[in-house]
């Protein structure tokens, strides 16, 4: 995994962030959606000032995507074509199956 986040060249301060792993998790489980930072922030557990305090984190290793506007307001989602991101994706469907696959064991 480190060789992986090495390639990708996130900053891994940046990545292992508490507050960023919130935003991410968030926007991967719902990447068919785009979200104002307002919603985002809400619909991940931060609050606004966190969201804006790594907003720049989230820009500067090419995780986010602008995809509207909504009169002022900018729209966003996770960036499916970022390596990192197709890598957590990755992750979340592996841990998703292993849970399945517990939950499966303890119901025989």
């Amino acid at each position: 995994m480190e060789t992986i986040l090495k390639t990708l060249n996130p900053s891994i301060a940046d990545i292992l962030d508490r507050s960023v792993a919130k935003v991410l998790d968030f926007l991967i489980e719902n990447r068919s959606f785009d979200y104002s930072k307002e919603v985002m922030a809400e619909g991940s557990g931060v609050s606004r000032p966190t969201l804006y305090r790594i907003w720049p984190t989230l820009e500067r290793n090419g995780l986010l995507e602008e995809t509207r506007k909504y009169g002022n307001t900018k729209l966003y989602k996770i960036n499916e074509n970022s390596e990192l991101v197709k890598f957590l994706i990755k992750i979340e469907i592996q841990l998703v199956k292993e849970q399945f696959k517990r939950m499966k064991i303890r119901s025989k």
